[in-house]
């Protein structure tokens, strides 16, 4: 392989996500806007112990999106619950299709193209005890670049804890597991640790929720704070959020609706990076 091709998939795996870094990027427009917490309710939240879904009422979300880089982004998922205990089956794809292939020899043509992917199947179960939720799900996780590729199973924790007064706490252990070599190279998961807590505040049919949380990951070599807010007006809502690592800011905004059975959400982000604006569009829907 031309070295300029291993310098190339360095930094285009380094940047983009398409390694086994794609586990960490957010796949729903509420977890882009807000932004990654362990106390953040979701069809497929960071934290697993809080899937979300209504008793004999499985439902069904779907996002589809583009990360930095143009990558793009699909998730799918389906939840249902049954005596208090919530189970999850989903789906996530990240990739890019029209990355070129070139050796060290200048040239106005590629001498092909190739693409680039990350997918992984996942399942969880969430189980409600009084104020607190145990969470756990294994994920199947494939990537590949080139005609190279990388398989194997990752183990996600989370906790959280219903402390009064519209107080959550939370903590989530993600991407504990193993990979196959890719070529002759070692590939790890991205482990990730966040710790987190949220405030609910009401008045009248306006409810406003503040959420914080501090997180640590084996890509980045200091901490990662997430900042978010989500503002609910009957059936209207509206998101916001702030996160801040060494040398990166981001800030991100949505807005959702709820719709009978339908629930729609848009978000976006702002990087201080420069190279695009992640946006992705989730829908949910009720089956029964």
């Amino acid at each position: 392989m031309p070295i300029i091709f291993k310098i190339f998939i360095f930094f285009h795996v380094s940047l983009y996500g398409i390694g086994s870094q794609f586990l960490i990027l957010p796949f729903s427009s509420k977890e882009l806007s807000i932004g990654s917490h362990p106390t953040l309710f979701e069809h497929d939240p960071v934290n697993p112990s809080l899937y979300h879904a209504i008793e004999d009422r499985p439902s069904i979300s779907f996002n589809q999106g583009t990360w930095f880089g143009d990558v793009g982004l699909t998730q799918a998922g389906y939840n249902f619950e049954k005596n208090n205990v919530i189970t999850h089956f989903g789906f996530k794809y990240s990739g890019i299709t029209d990355l070129e292939f070139r050796n060290d020899s200048p040239s106005d043509s590629p001498l092909s193209y190739f693409s680039s992917f990350g997918i992984s199947f996942d399942a969880g179960k969430a189980i409600v005890r009084d104020n607190q939720r145990y969470g756990v799900s294994i994920s199947y996780v494939h990537f590949g670049i080139f005609t190279y590729e990388s398989k194997g199973l990752g183990l996600n924790f989370g906790y959280s804890l219903d402390l009064g007064n519209k107080i959550q706490g939370g903590a989530v252990i993600q991407n504990v597991g193993k990979m196959s070599k890719f070529r002759t190279d070692k590939i790890l998961l991205p482990q990730r640790v966040l710790v987190g807590c949220s405030k609910e505040f009401k008045i009248n049919q306006i409810k406003n929720s503040v959420y914080t949380s501090i997180e640590k990951n084996s890509l980045i070599s200091t901490a990662k704070i997430h900042i978010g807010n989500h503002f609910n007006w009957t059936r209207f809502n509206l998101y916001s959020g702030f996160s801040s690592s060494t040398g990166v800011i981001e800030s991100s905004v949505g807005v959702g609706l709820l719709l009978s059975r339908f629930e729609v959400v848009y978000g976006l982000r702002f990087g201080s990076q420069n190279i695009g604006i992640p946006q992705i569009i989730s829908i949910r829907f009720l089956m029964s």
